[in-house]
């Protein structure tokens, strides 16, 4: 079966949606649509899978989403529940979000290629790998979203192409590419449902010794053809895959607890602390310490090499 595709509804003879959702948790399952898509978390944690990317999401999140580009949220599991992460406080809170979702034509093809609109244009070019904003152009945009959202009619359009041009002004390091340039929607749309299966079984159960025999047995696939199926859908192994959603998850509590590097490495599925700060080192770039430290000196408007000790 393909990933799902989603038909979005606008009211009435508007040129785009906005919508804001509060809910248990989000229904979001592996899908796509030919609208580009804004999205602010509001509230809410979890796992997010853009393409062959996989990240985390939480309160303040702010992703822009090309045409046809597939995704997926996955929320953590309660704190009662199996899987509950180390990061999150319990109780969670309820999933909570603003959507805007919009036509790369929605002004009019003709108008869209006007010099006054060439920044867009290009901001939504290269929003077909998705594109994760942080910093001011987060704190400006996400400011926008909400007036947006209590906004109607013509304010509404004129809060949106204001969104956009702050995103389009963005610094190269407040606008992070999510999914590699080399990654194939077509590809990845097919047997959606079987990536969908294997996302939930590992964001059930990461903290778990999970085999690729059983991911194999969830996608209803022999293992070899599974192994195959699933780089070719992801760009990575299985086990690559489960890795980088573990390290997320302790990226995550390494900034947002005081739990030490050990209790993290085996909150998060490893079996010994060398592999786990392997891990992190490979996909990470420095060592789980530094990376807290480094983050502690920027919250407290520390510059990075302003101290040459290690925590």
């Amino acid at each position: 079966m393909k990933a799902i595709l989603e038909k979005v509804r606008r009211t009435g003879d508007t040129s785009f949606a906005c919508l804001a959702f509060e809910l248990e948790r989000f229904n979001c399952p592996w899908h796509y649509h030919p609208e580009i898509e804004l999205t602010l978390i509001v509230s809410s944690c979890g796992q997010r899978f853009v393409g062959d990317h996989i990240g985390r999401f939480a309160e303040g999140d702010l992703v822009l989403l090309g045409p046809d580009l597939p995704h997926m949220y996955i929320n953590d599991a309660r704190p009662d529940g199996e899987g509950a992460p180390p990061a999150c406080s319990a109780p969670l809170p309820r999933a909570a979000s603003i959507v805007v979702q919009f036509l790369p034509g929605f002004m009019g093809d003709s108008f869209m290629l006007r010099g006054e609109m060439r920044p867009i244009h290009q901001l939504l070019e290269r929003s077909r790998t998705g594109l994760a904003f942080h910093g001011r152009t987060r704190e400006e945009a996400v400011a926008q979203m909400r007036a947006m959202a209590a906004a109607e009619g013509f304010e509404r359009l004129m809060r949106l192409l204001t969104i956009l041009n702050l995103l389009a002004a963005a610094p190269p390091e407040e606008a992070a590419p999510l999914a590699s340039p080399s990654f194939s929607p077509a590809l990845a749309l097919y047997q959606g449902e079987r990536i969908n299966r294997v996302c939930e079984l590992i964001a059930r159960r990461y903290r778990e010794d999970i085999t690729q025999a059983e991911a194999a047995r969830a996608a209803g696939m022999g293992v070899t053809s599974f192994s195959r199926f699933f780089r070719r859908a992801t760009n990575r192994t299985f086990r690559e895959f489960l890795n980088e959603v573990r390290i997320g998850h302790a990226a995550q509590a390494l900034l947002e607890s005081d739990r030490t590097v050990a209790e993290i490495c085996y909150d998060c599925g490893y079996g010994n602390l060398s592999n786990f700060n392997r891990q992190f080192l490979r996909l990470r770039s420095v060592p789980p310490r530094e990376f807290r430290r480094a983050a502690a000196e920027a919250a407290a408007g520390t510059p990075p090499n302003a101290s040459d000790a290690r925590a």
